[in-house]
């Protein structure tokens, strides 16, 4: 059994485990770590920053916690970047799963997809990197470029398949585009060929 072991460092530090995941490599101005076996735990803080293959996040505190440190949880001024997957965001708090490479975010968060020209937003995002699936809750707004201008997506719901560029609108699903507007409770779009299907409760304006 090993003993309790508790650091704190003013210096900046950089650490890198190899695990069962991908490696994590960390930094922080002033760091805190316990690892009495069977709780370890690592306390970032002042600029934290985690490395996980091509995925950066950067946020005021950060927590590292579970078996072989799998899950890192990240409050306050949020940002996360993964130039290989051409992904960004912004947020105020996450939780990255290491090991089922998912992101789970419980407060207000904007995301940048630069290889399919989407960006999005929404007060709850479940992000499944590995599937390439996101999933947006609670005033989900999406926006697609378009050679016709931009095409603006909400609903309550909506699930953005990033792989097959399909996403589903469910409850109070409403499309505008260039510039006319659809509405239904269910929209589906193939943001590839710029198809658009509606069910349920279908309205909509088009300008000739």
């Amino acid at each position: 059994m090993r003993n309790h072991l508790y650091l704190a460092m003013l210096l900046s530090i950089v650490l890198i485990f190899p695990l069962s995941a991908q490696d994590i490599s960390f930094k922080g101005g002033s760091t805190r770590m316990k690892m009495q076996e069977g709780s370890e735990t690592i306390l970032l803080q002042n600029g934290a920053e985690v490395q996980v293959g091509s995925l950066m996040v950067r946020s005021n505190t950060m927590e590292l916690y579970g078996k072989d440190f799998r899950f890192v949880r990240c409050e306050g001024d949020v940002t996360l970047q993964d130039e290989q997957r051409g992904i960004s965001l912004i947020t105020s708090s996450l939780l990255f799963d290491r090991v089922e490479e998912t992101l789970l975010i419980d407060s207000w968060v904007e995301l940048e997809d630069s290889n399919n020209q989407v960006a999005a937003s929404a007060a709850r995002m479940e992000f499944f990197l590995q599937e390439g699936i996101v999933l947006l809750q609670v005033q989900a707004r999406l926006l697609k470029h378009t050679e016709d201008g931009p095409m603006v997506c909400r609903s309550d719901f909506m699930i953005f398949d990033r792989d097959k560029e399909m996403l589903d609108l469910k409850g109070r699903a409403s499309i505008v585009w260039k510039p006319d507007t659809y509405e239904a409770q269910t929209i589906t779009v193939n943001l590839k060929t710029e198809e658009i299907r509606m069910e349920g409760s279908i309205k909509g304006t088009i300008h000739g």
